[in-house]
């Protein structure tokens, strides 16, 4: 396949014949919001705030939570490119207040439990999948798939995917 050209909403640039590598990255396949916020009537948006980075969403039994995070997919093969997708996850409530309350502090470190709230190009059920976040300071947490969950998406966490399969998700990303 060719390089993949595309608009970045970042840096309101055209990246033409982008690769995957340091000096021409792939676009982040980036989501704007959880699924469950995305699935809210007008009126249940009322109950709820989002930025860029967080969202909570009150119900009448519970409050749902969600941070925005990073997840690199290594592509096999070649330790110079990755897929890089930021989903949202949900977690529980502490560990929401826990993270924002260090989000400024490079130095803190944690992990959390939570599970997926985005469908993620390449798999057919992603939501609800149990994943692990790390805390990385002022940067939007890393998402690692738990390791012991027998999902395709946690196999092609730890054993990488094609370049091919790379581009054919991004090209289906920016399709939409």
């Amino acid at each position: 396949m060719t390089g993949i050209d595309f608009d970045c909403p970042c840096c309101a640039t055209t990246h033409c014949g982008t690769d995957g590598t340091r000096d021409r990255p792939w676009p982040v396949l980036g989501f704007h919001r959880p699924d469950p916020y995305l699935a809210l009537s007008p009126r249940e948006l009322r109950d709820c705030d989002a930025t860029d980075d967080a969202c909570w969403i009150a119900r009448p039994d519970r409050t749902d939570f969600f941070v925005r995070a990073m997840m690199p997919m290594p592509i096999r093969a070649d330790p110079l490119r990755r897929l890089d997708y930021e989903p949202w996850v949900r977690i529980g409530e502490d560990d929401f207040v826990d993270i924002l309350s260090h989000i400024e502090d490079d130095a803190y470190r944690a992990e959390y439990a939570g599970h997926l709230a985005t469908a993620l190009p390449g798999y057919e059920d992603t939501d609800g999948v149990p994943v692990l976040l790390r805390s990385q300071g002022h940067l939007r947490p890393l998402v690692v798939p738990d390791p012991a969950v027998d999902h395709p998406l946690a196999r092609d966490a730890r054993e990488g995917i094609t370049r091919e399969e790379a581009e054919l998700r991004i090209r289906s990303f920016l399709l939409r």
